[in-house]
């Protein structure tokens, strides 16, 4: 569980078993915990390093591995030393100072046009500690997010099934994010030392296309509409919160948007359930964060579908005392889902996704009250400019505390857009329906 590829760990003992008693005596964990890092193969490793050696685009994928191997002093120096672009995956979100120049976000189908392009652009992209998942790679079509080949891959990751498992390698690594990062740095350091990354074109194009895709950013948290919008919440909880504050997400727009739109700049505070939709994990998540971190700040930013799933935990804030704050986006539906059915079959194709009542009425809980009846500090608030004050009330409120922010429900702003591809079977005759609503949309003639 705490070793090599971490992850969970089943121990199925026979019935007999968990009922019978022995006097043991537990070794110290320690004593049998393997010790060192895995090292790379000293051949593939100078195999990627002349690779790397020759790119003219590189580009680094960090994974959560990186995290896991407390790798990310070594990314950052391999970074500058090759100029390369650094997007992240979800679980590797953070790893990376997102005020850095070379930081470009994400590629996949919840990722960004600047992560997307440069990922698909790549002569040669070097991929540490990720597995390729199916929406980081938008479903593995080939040239949305990547393009290998032509792209040359070098795959690190400690878990050799994971190398050559979705694409070909042109290098693969079996070793530790952290050492196999360090040996490629002092490889390649003699070659490199005297390039200065700052001068060469590709750095331009990193830096233009990400100015594009923080102007959509900027656009879409300028929105003053109210309900507010999901991404002007963020920004203002963003300002709000100090730079090494804990977020922890679940699933839906919100968490979707955290990763395209809120920056992160200290290692190890971006906490997510990662991509399996593992709704109600916010909740709980935050409370874990908070019993190790008891002194920083800790925020849950989460959806009230996904708020519903588990918000009976904050009894257990309550009895703890622990004062992380839960930011319920309060839509009345399950928005993320019903965003993804108007996005692929038009704006009247959505079904089974809002919170009516029998009337067809929009029905919502009053969070604010419950957990007011919990015993939390509550406020509810629905307008751009009563966010950061009622955020820093709640942060300063010593106790458990609920921040409802009722968020705008029209389509599309209710979200963000997908700006990669996911495998939504989409029949013929609602793409034509389709074409013809963005027409009518447009003002053009059918």
């Amino acid at each position: 569980m705490l070793c090599g590829r971490r992850g969970p760990v089943l121990i199925d003992l026979p019935m007999d078993v968990q009922c019978d008693a022995a006097n043991v005596r537990l070794p110290e964990p320690a004593t049998r915990a393997p010790t060192g890092r895995v090292l790379g193969d000293p051949a593939e490793i100078e195999r990627a390093a002349k690779l790397l050696y020759a790119a003219q685009r590189p580009v680094i994928l960090a994974g959560g591995g990186v995290a896991a191997a407390g790798a990310q002093a070594e990314l950052k120096k391999l970074a500058e030393l090759l100029g390369a672009a650094v997007i992240t995956t979800l679980m590797g979100k953070g790893t990376f100072a997102e005020d850095h120049p070379l930081y470009a976000w994400h590629a996949g189908s919840k990722g960004t046009t600047c992560g997307n392009l440069l990922a698909s652009r790549a002569d040669v992209l070097l991929a540490v500690g990720c597995r390729f998942a199916d929406e980081t790679a938008s479903s593995f079509r080939h040239g949305v997010s990547f393009a290998i080949p032509p792209t040359k891959l070098i795959h690190v990751d400690l878990d050799p099934a994971e190398i050559g498992k979705n694409y070909p390698v042109a290098a693969g690594i079996v070793g530790d994010a952290k050492a196999v990062l360090r040996a490629l740095h002092h490889e390649l350091s003699n070659a490199l030392r005297y390039r200065d990354y700052m001068r060469q074109p590709y750095f331009a194009e990193i830096l233009a296309l990400k100015e594009k895709w923080l102007n959509h950013v900027r656009k879409l948290q300028a929105s003053n509409r109210v309900p507010v919008t999901i991404s002007r919440g963020l920004k203002e909880i963003r300002q709000a919160l100090r730079p090494d504050a804990f977020v922890v997400t679940s699933s839906g727009n919100v968490q979707a948007q955290v990763l395209q739109e809120f920056p992160f700049f200290v290692p190890g505070t971006c906490v997510s359930a990662g991509g399996f939709s593992t709704m109600g994990y916010s909740v709980p998540g935050a409370l874990g964060v908070k019993l190790a971190h008891p002194r920083r700040q800790v925020a849950a930013l989460v959806g009230d579908g996904d708020f519903l799933m588990s918000m009976q935990e904050m009894s257990t804030a309550m009895q703890y005392g622990l004062n992380a704050v839960l930011v319920v986006f309060n839509n009345c539906g399950w928005m993320a889902i019903k965003d993804l059915q108007m996005e692929a079959y038009g704006p009247d194709r959505a079904f089974a996704t809002d919170f009516l009542d029998r009337r067809g009425r929009v029905y919502t809980p009053n969070f604010q009250r419950a957990a007011q009846a919990f015993g939390l500090w509550a406020e509810q608030v629905s307008r751009p400019r009563q966010i950061q004050p009622a955020l820093r009330r709640a942060l300063q409120a010593k106790k458990p505390a609920l921040l409802e922010i009722m968020v705008n429900r029209e389509y599309p702003y209710s979200g963000s857009p997908a700006m990669g591809w996911w495998d939504v079977p989409v029949p013929a005759y609602l793409k034509e329906r389709r074409r013809k609503y963005e027409r009518a949309r447009k003002g053009e003639k059918l």
